[in-house]
Order: C-alpha cells, then sequence, then structure tokens
C-alpha cells in the first residue's frame, strides 16, 4: 500500500526533477581509500534518482568533504530506490546496517554522517529505529530532507513544516538521536507535509549552510 501511494504521488514529481538528477560525484578531498576517515557520509538517494546521491545530497557532501576540517570519506548507499517502496526500503535498511557495520569494524574510530532524502530519508530513520547501541553511539549527526515519515512536532524538526508526512513515524520514534538530528521539511512539501507542493520537494539547496554548521559542531 505504501509503495502505491507513493508511486502515485511520485509521478508527476518525475516531470518536474527528472531533467536534474545527478549521478555519482567525484568528491574533491576524500579521505585516501587506504586509510580511515574522521567522518564517512553515507547518503541514501530518493526514489527513482540514478545510483549516487543525488540532487539534494550530491552538493552538500560536496561542500562538506571541502568545510568540515576532519578527513571525511562519502559513500553513496547502494539500493534500489524504486517505486516498489516498501521492499526498497527495507533492502536500504540492510544495505546501511551493512555498511556502518563493516567500516566500524576496520575503523574503530569513525564517526558516521548519514543523509537521506525522500525515500533516502526514510531509509535512515528505520536504520536509526534498529541499530544496536554500539553501533548508534558511533553515529555523529543525521539529516533528512523532505522525509515522508515525518512527524509534527518532534524537537528536531527545521524550516516551517508542522503537519504529518504521507507514512508518519510517529512521536518518539527517534527520541535517542533527537540531539543528532536534523530533519528539514518545507511547507507543502507533496511528501513530508502531506501537501500539494512538487516543488517543495526538490527545493532544499537553501539548507545547506545549515547542515553543515550541524554536522560540524557534532564532528
Amino acid at each position: 500500500m505504501k509503495g502505491k501511494k507513493l508511486a502515485a504521488l511520485v509521478a508527476g514529481a518525475l516531470i518536474v526533477g527528472g531533467g536534474v538528477v545527478a549521478g555519482p560525484y567525484a568528491f574533491a578531498a576524500v579521505a585516501p581509500g587506504n586509510t580511515c576517515a574522521d567522518l564517512e557520509i553515507i547518503g541514501a538517494r530518493g526514489t527513482t534518482e540514478r545510483p549516487g546521491l543525488g540532487i539534494v545530497l550530491t552538493p552538500l557532501a560536496d561542500r562538506m568533504t571541502r568545510e568540515i576540517s576532519r578527513t571525511v570519506r562519502t559513500t553513496a548507499l547502494d539500493y534500489p530506490a524504486n517505486f516498489n517502496y516498501t521492499a526498497s526500503v527495507r533492502a536500504g535498511v540492510a544495505q546501511l546496517e551493512d555498511d556502518i557495520a563493516a567500516t566500524a569494524a576496520e575503523c574503530e574510530d569513525t564517526r558516521f554522517v548519514l543523509m537521506g532524502y525522500s525515500q533516502g530519508a526514510d531509509v535512515v530513520g528505520d536504520t536509526l529505529v534498529g541499530l544496536d547501541d554500539a553501533l548508534a553511539g558511533k553515529v555523529a549527526s543525521v539529516l533528512l530532507f523532505g522525509d515522508p515519515t515525518f512527524t509534527g512536532g518532534e524537537d528536531f524538526n527545521v524550516t516551517d513544516g508542522a503537519r504529518q508526512g504521507v507514512f508518519p513515524r510517529g512521536a518518539g520514534r527517534l527520541d535517542a538521536f533527537a540531539d543528532r538530528i536534523q530533519s528539514y521539511c518545507n511547507r507543502n512539501d507533496r511528501f513530508c507535509q502531506s501537501g500539494t507542493s512538487l516543488a517543495a520537494h526538490l527545493n532544499y539547496a537553501g539548507f545547506q549552510d545549515e547542515a553543515i554548521a550541524f554536522t560540524s559542531e557534532r564532528a
């Protein structure tokens, strides 16, 4: 049911956003492949975006790599991001858990910046709910944009959206990470506010400075 509802909503968004979807991105200052980075950014793209970080997360991760005074490695989550929504999110959660565990096993001191846009934000949130305490303690910050599971009234919500997303997660489900999350949700966003605006769902570039400052403080 989730997938059918989201597919109908997203179909129109493809007309608006399809021409600006970004592919995999090369970062200017990634940590060398044979060393452990201080921070690992893991980004989950939105529905139907090509493999990579996508239109919202690519420029943000690029700036973080250049501007945060830590060594940074960036990983684009490898998951379907398709209209088979429930299965796609489930696959994303499993892959994100594996990615975090693999890096943590190899790089004890690396901390994680988890970022998700649209369906990817749902993936990140679901992962947090099920993450064991040892790995949860390694998460430095979480950035969510246009999250379909947005729940109004949470302390970590940012911008002027006060309503519920199309699949509201429910109050308090992410309390364990509340001081490490920023959830950006524009008023009337079709997915995180159950609104009518596709443009609002695509319009998160203006929050990069705030997101970078938040991440840097917690790095």
